[in-house]
């Protein structure tokens, strides 16, 4: 299960950056293109649509690398117990906060779909398909958040924790 969790997580954050990438590439084209005079159509809506995918489908892959800003300047004066009291609680505050909010962006995504709706703009695309991805990440949040917990619960620390005291030692040492 860890490996296949592991796999998920890689496999969004490099969906996210091929996002970014081509979120780039249309940016360029355009810029280009006003060389021209040659209109590429919604590049804004596009770009739009491919930075929020790339958001939220990094968000996993974030949280296992410890790449989410925290302030960790009370935890880390914090004893071995109380720090994990401290992380568990957070976990249990965010896991039920990010169940609600993939919830509801899956029941947007729902919505759109079932109304047919369209985007505005030069190209009319159906809703639900830049949707879905932002709904996707906020779910592979939530189970990322869960997998967090649940390393915490068995081997009293977490993924990010240990990425945190590596870079803590790499720093110092």
């Amino acid at each position: 299960m860890r490996k296949l969790l592991d796999f998920i997580y890689r496999a969004a954050a490099a969906v996210a950056g091929l996002c970014l990438v081509l979120m780039t590439l249309l940016i360029l084209a355009q810029v280009v293109g006003r060389w021209f005079d040659i209109l590429v159509p919604s590049t804004e809506d596009f770009s739009g649509f491919l930075l929020a995918a790339a958001s939220f489908l990094a968000l996993p892959y974030a949280l296992r690398e410890g790449a989410h800003i925290r302030v960790t300047l009370v935890i880390s004066r914090l004893g071995a117990t109380a720090r994990r009291a401290v992380e568990a609680a957070v976990l249990l505050l965010a896991l039920p906060l990010m169940a609600y909010i993939a919830w509801a962006l899956g029941f947007m995504v729902y919505e759109s779909w079932q109304f047919q709706e369209l985007t505005q703009g030069y190209v009319a695309v159906p809703l639900w398909i830049p949707q879905l991805p932002v709904a996707l990440g906020a779910l592979l949040m939530v189970i990322a958040l869960a997998d967090e917990a649940m390393a915490l619960i068995r081997q009293g620390h977490t993924r990010y924790q240990a990425v945190e005291n590596r870079h803590l030692e790499e720093d110092i040492g």
